[in-house]
């Protein structure tokens, strides 16, 4: 149990421990400690060479950012009926274990004793139940609770000499069957077409999708490097979590182009961008939003767009925007493609997208893209007719979806 109020945590940038102080009473304060030392940045635009403090009356979005939402938050709900559940208290609950390099603890606190290690090898012969995704969640809270998304997911340590949790592992969900199979497809078809993304596998009977996180990095000489994150709507400055959750579909891919053509990334980011956007139109992934594209970095002059995660063909389930509400189909993207007043958020045509991709992202050949990305996705279904993971019905449904992607 932590302490009925939080007014202070340390807070750990990378490798600098007590780098920094977050305070939190009228109003969240973030305080530098280390003044006279060249240190990392807590993000990206809140060096410490431009000042010292930062005060915000809501807490900071690149640590907001990473708080648990959706199903884990429930189970921690569930597993602390009693605890109070502030953001200063999730930060604490997630440790030095979030996507990215920040870390919060509260003064003279110790680190919780690291749970036993569980390989991938061992995940993957892992039969899913949803008791048993409930039992990974308790034994891995400790370590797992710094990813957001309304996914079931929890992050885990697979060797004893990185005690970080290294991998992340979604569930199947009984509102959207077959989801870890679904994003396994995704991520195949991605792969194939030459796009960035995680290391990632399924578990043999196609329940639970097992990821390397993105974040983290071995060096040559064998020592972890924890790489700076921010995701777009972080960047943006908006927090989206509860019930301001709907401001994550707030926007355009071209103002994400834009907002990365300010942080004056490599052209070559664009061209990857361009490929993520036209990827998730041809799969059908409506739900691309702010939160689902991002930055890593080691500083402010070396930085690159993430890998691709989270893409998943959404057109095949129903879902209701409220309680009670009438099942919906998913027909739309996530964003707006162009921005404007009088944009729309229906599927492009090739002709739009290809424009996208030439105007906005700077790519010269984009329908050249488009046939990569559709040939990956046509190998990717044919090899998935012989795999056992994959669920026929969802294959079925798959299929006709993308063919409307293709098409």
């Amino acid at each position: 149990m932590l302490p009925e109020k939080i007014r202070s945590l340390m807070v750990s940038i990378g490798e600098a421990e007590n780098a920094g102080q977050l305070l939190k009473s009228s109003t969240y304060e973030f305080r530098y400690l280390s003044p006279d030392v060249v240190q990392p940045s807590m993000a990206l635009l809140m060096s410490p060479k431009a000042r010292l403090t930062w005060q915000d009356g809501d807490l900071f979005p690149p640590m907001d950012q990473n708080l648990p939402e959706g199903d884990l938050f429930m189970k921690i709900r569930e597993m602390f009926p009693k605890q109070p559940m502030t953001p200063m208290h999730l930060l604490a609950l997630i440790g030095r274990n979030g996507i990215g390099r920040l870390g919060y603890r509260l003064a003279g606190q110790s680190e919780p004793a690291a749970p036993r290690p569980i390989s991938k090898a061992e995940l993957v012969k892992t039969n899913y139940t949803p008791e048993v995704f409930n039992e990974l969640v308790s034994a891995y809270l400790s370590t797992g609770a710094g990813i957001a998304g309304v996914q079931p997911k929890i992050m885990v340590p697979d060797r004893p000499s990185i005690p970080i949790p290294s991998l992340i592992v979604k569930a199947a969900s009984a509102a959207y069957p077959g989801l870890a199979a679904n994003e396994y497809l995704c991520l195949s078809a991605a792969r194939r077409a030459g796009i960035p993304v995680p290391e990632f596998t399924v578990s043999d009977d196609g329940q639970m999708l097992i990821l390397d996180r993105f974040d983290m990095v071995m060096t040559a000489d064998g020592a972890l490097e924890r790489l700076g994150f921010e995701d777009i709507a972080a960047l943006a400055g908006l927090r989206v979590r509860d019930v301001l959750s709907d401001r994550k579909y707030h926007g355009s891919y071209q103002r994400i182009a834009e907002l990365l053509r300010q942080l004056q990334l490599h052209s070559d980011n664009l061209h990857r961008f361009f490929e993520q956007v036209a990827f998730s139109v041809m799969v059908r992934n409506g739900d691309a939003h702010l939160k689902n594209f991002g930055v890593l970095y080691r500083s402010a002059e070396d930085l690159w767009l993430a890998p691709m995660f989270d893409v998943v063909t959404t057109s095949i389930y129903k879902y209701t925007q409220y309680q009670d509400g009438p099942e919906l189909e998913d027909r739309t993207l996530a964003l707006k493609l162009f921005s404007g007043k009088h944009q729309t958020k229906a599927y492009p045509t090739p002709d739009e997208l290809c424009d996208f991709g030439r105007r906005i992202c700077g790519v010269s050949q984009p329908a050249l893209v488009l046939q990569k990305i559709a040939q990956a996705m046509r190998d990717t279904l044919a090899i998935a007719k012989g795999d056992p993971r994959i669920p026929a019905p969802l294959l079925i449904k798959m299929q006709a979806a993308w063919e409307l992607g293709l098409n």
